[in-house]
């Protein structure tokens, strides 16, 4: 529902410039840059192997970096800034998003969202779901650095229907964009799944472990979701 700008890196960089300058802090802009521009790479090897890495492990990663250079106090007010930099992010809706949502709340469909978060976690994006006024129809949100785990394993995706009260997952419909995570858990906790392929293209299968079984239903709009699903939305 949600589709991040780039912008992320210069963002929390200038974040973390402002502290250097305010603290006066032995930290060469060519370090800061080597250390931010990492983080999506590490986000990225982590994710793809199951493994939690949010912004505790990213700021844990940044300070063995800057070892020997800041004390205790400096770290603290490096978290803080790039705490409040995962605030100011650009972060779009989806096309169609909002409006298949309240469209399916006006029918009287729980909505739940599991979502796999990196650096910007499930307090940030209620903020951005919110602002884009798509929180109000979401029951239940499961983000993996609140649940714990990544899709596709079934922890998140059960603990979503569990929020939402709902024991039988298999009248439940799961909307998502990738096969190896979206599609493969889903159908294997007993969803009927919809794969939507107007962000992210995955049609054709990837190589090794990103292999990934094809969706029940397949959409470009989000706005199609309300048909698929057999209901009647007056235009």
């Amino acid at each position: 529902m949600l589709v991040s700008v780039p912008g992320a890196v210069e963002i929390r960089l200038a974040a973390w410039r402002r502290v250097v300058d305010e603290r006066g802090l032995d930290l060469s802009a060519d370090l800061l840059r080597s250390v931010v521009e990492l983080f999506p790479a590490r986000f990225e090897d982590e994710w793809r192997a199951g493994r939690q890495y949010g912004t505790p492990q990213a700021l844990d990663d940044a300070f063995r970096a800057f070892a020997g250079r800041i004390g205790s106090d400096d770290e603290a007010a490096l978290a803080e800034a790039f705490e409040a930099a995962s605030y100011r992010l650009e972060v779009d809706a989806v096309e169609g998003g909002a409006g298949a949502m309240s469209a399916l709340a006006g029918a009287g469909l729980r909505i739940g969202l599991v979502s796999d978060t990196s650096l910007a976690g499930g307090r940030h994006l209620r903020g951005y779901l919110e602002a884009h006024g798509m929180l109000g129809h979401i029951g239940h949100c499961s983000f993996s650095d609140e649940v714990g785990v990544y899709k596709p394993d079934a922890a998140i995706f059960r603990d979503c229907l569990a929020g939402l009260g709902i024991d039988d997952p298999a009248g439940v419909v799961h909307v998502g964009d990738l096969r190896r995570t979206d599609v493969a858990g889903a159908r294997a906790f007993g969803m009927t799944t919809v794969r939507f392929r107007g962000v992210v293209e995955d049609d054709a299968p990837d190589e090794g472990d990103e292999d990934g079984p094809e969706a029940d239903h397949v959409v470009d709009r989000l706005a199609d979701l309300p048909a698929l699903l057999g209901l009647s939305v007056r235009q």
